[in-house]
Formats: C-alpha cells, structure tokens, sequence
C-alpha cells in the first residue's frame, strides 16, 4: 500500500457556552470550513457491517476509511483513508467478495441493454454461437 498523510483527530464536546470562552481567553474564529460528503453503500448495508466508509467528498473526490488494525473486529477509532482510486477499488472488491478480473461491460452494452433492448437481443442472436460482442460478460447471456 501506498504511503499516505496521518490524519489525527481529537472530537471535543461543546456546550453552548464553549465559544464564548474561547473568545474570554482571546481566540477568535481564524476560518470556517464546510464541506458535504456523501456515502454510499449497498442496500444490505455490506460496507457499514464490515466498519468500511465509501464517500464523495464535495471537491475532493473519492474517500474510504477502513480499519486501521487489521484482524480486530467491532468500531474502531484508528482507521487508514484510502483517496486513490485503484486502492478504493481493490479494497472495495476485497470486502464486497467481487473478483478484480471481473471486466465491466462497455458503454455502448449497458445503454444498448438499457435503452435498446431490441437491439441488444438481436445482437446477442448474431453472436449467439460465437464469440460474444466485445464488451459483453457471461451475465449479459440472462439479459433480454
């Protein structure tokens, strides 16, 4: 695995009159950041039950934090960020029992099983008892 940053957090709990005791002692509000990050996961809630955290954060890109000690079970608080891509995309093949051989099927497939159905059968008749169309897998045989 690739080196990456250390990420240290330190989560407080504030009450309402926190702020204005920060500013008695003399702080003030240096910056304020916001950022929205969407998370995703399967409808059975595969990575949430296996403490894995796929997101998209708003101008950053992909994320996703897995257990940082590998072999213990249950929350954990020391996690390593995956941010690049092909790393996600392992890891999540790893979790989610998916082989990485597996090929996705071309563009042109998905729309023509999606928007072209007609088409698409008849493509798959002409290459029925041939090989298959580039692009296409053995799950495409039950589509149409």
């Amino acid at each position: 695995m690739a080196q990456g940053l250390i990420e240290v957090e330190r989560k407080f709990v504030t009450g309402p009159e926190t702020e204005g005791r920060l500013q008695e002692l003399g702080g003030t509000l240096e910056h304020r950041v916001t950022f929205r990050d969407i998370y995703y996961d399967t409808p059975e809630l595969n990575l949430m039950r296996t403490d894995y955290w796929l997101r998209q954060r708003e101008n950053s890109g992909w994320e996703l934090k897995i257990p940082g000690m590998a072999g213990v079970s249950g929350p954990h608080n020391v996690y390593l960020e995956l941010t690049a891509e092909p790393e996600i995309v392992a890891q999540l093949y790893k979790v989610l029992g998916v082989l990485a051989q597996e090929s996705a099927p071309s563009k042109l497939i998905v729309y023509l099983q999606r928007f072209r159905p007609q088409d698409y059968q008849c493509l798959l008749e002409v290459y029925g008892s041939r090989e298959k169309p580039e692009g296409t897998n053995d799950a495409d045989s039950g589509l149409g």
